[in-house]
């Protein structure tokens, strides 16, 4: 029986990594999968994976009405990012601001594979930073108005963060993330903005990064600047996309190219190496050489693996020791030192 014994987490990223062990799944596993993959905002794909494999219609009651729910959830939420971002294009219909869409809403627009039953929070947005202040202008025109914040937090995102305080729509409580770069200002880090906004391509009414770019994004959303727990859902979006990508002529190539000259190539390393070593990803061959000159030093990798393997992978009680770990580790590389402490110690003080 496939997945016998497997924790929920593990039994969400078999499926991901072979979706035609579904097919084998007791009613119990069926259960801690659906559970998992609700909690991880996978439930889309995974309606998907079971309708391809007919599953759905050959399911009992119970599972073929979860299923049902799930799918109408599903579409609901694609239509939704549809149609915000139909109202984006329209804020920034006579506004000379090339815009960008990130991540969930960038898969959506560019109908690629991870937009599938997609769940998106939030839809980020990519501007030059000398068209910042028009682009909120924008969206404040249109309905969307700062969080509340505190001034302490209000300066944190203006003066050193990546993107402005979140825009919260008046009456649809959409949010949008506005970003002027992908990292932090203080990060250590600093990959240029300006190229990503110039090799943006069309897609529908909006751009969206090029392949490689969003690969690059992809990687250091997760390994740089993200805190990784939770993140199996933006690991199984960087295997969908590499899987997608993979036939494109030069692809692969352009991908160490865009690595070396945006300064990322740690972060890219990363996200090759735990796609293939928790998803199957296939990783051409022949980026050997290039991916080795990327890796970090012996021992912080197998420190590396353990945490990852533990966070993404098993779960469980040694989960919880390594997602803290690598949360800390998010935090140090996103600001020096001293601005680190001082900023943790406010917000423990906020608390």
């Amino acid at each position: 029986m496939p997945g016998r014994g497997l924790g929920g987490q593990a039994l969400l990223l078999e499926a991901c990594r072979n979706a035609d062990t579904l097919t084998g799944l007791a009613p119990l596993q069926w259960e801690l999968l659906l559970e998992q993959a609700d909690s991880a905002r996978l439930m889309g794909r995974l309606v998907f994976e079971a309708d391809r494999l007919g599953i759905s219609r050959r399911a009992p009651g119970w599972l073929a009405d979860r299923l049902d729910s799930a799918r109408a959830m599903a579409h609901d939420s694609e239509r939704s990012i549809e149609w915000e971002i139909n109202r984006l294009a329209r804020a920034f219909l006579h506004r000379p601001v090339k815009w960008v869409l990130l991540k969930g809403a960038g898969y959506v627009a560019a109908g690629l594979p991870p937009a599938r039953g997609r769940r998106v929070a939030d839809l980020d947005v990519l501007v030059p930073f000398e068209s910042l202040a028009a682009a909120e202008a924008a969206l404040r025109e249109h309905g969307w108005e700062p969080a509340a914040l505190s001034e302490y937090d209000q300066r944190y995102y203006r003066e050193w963060m990546h993107e402005l305080p979140p825009l919260v729509h008046g009456t649809r409580n959409s949010v949008i993330d506005l970003h002027h770069t992908i990292l932090p200002r203080t990060s250590r880090l600093h990959p240029d903005p300006n190229a990503l906004l110039d090799r943006a391509v069309p897609a529908g009414q909006a751009h969206v990064l090029c392949p490689p770019h969003m690969i690059v994004h992809a990687a250091v959303h997760l390994f740089h600047d993200g805190e990784i727990s939770g993140a199996v859902r933006d690991l199984v979006d960087l295997d969908a996309l590499l899987r997608c990508f993979d036939g494109e002529p030069g692809f692969w190539e352009q991908l160490i190219a865009d690595g070396e000259a945006l300064g990322v190539t740690r972060p890219i390393f990363y996200a090759l190496r735990y796609a293939e070593r928790l998803l199957g990803t296939p990783i051409p061959a022949h980026l050997g050489a290039a991916r080795d000159s990327w890796a970090p030093p012996s021992p912080l990798l197998k420190a590396m693996d353990t945490m990852v393997d533990a966070t993404l992978g098993a779960g469980g009680g040694a989960a919880r020791l390594s997602a803290l770990a690598l949360y800390a580790r998010s935090h140090w590389l996103r600001m020096p030192p001293l601005m680190l402490a001082r900023h943790l110690t406010r917000k423990a003080l906020a608390r």
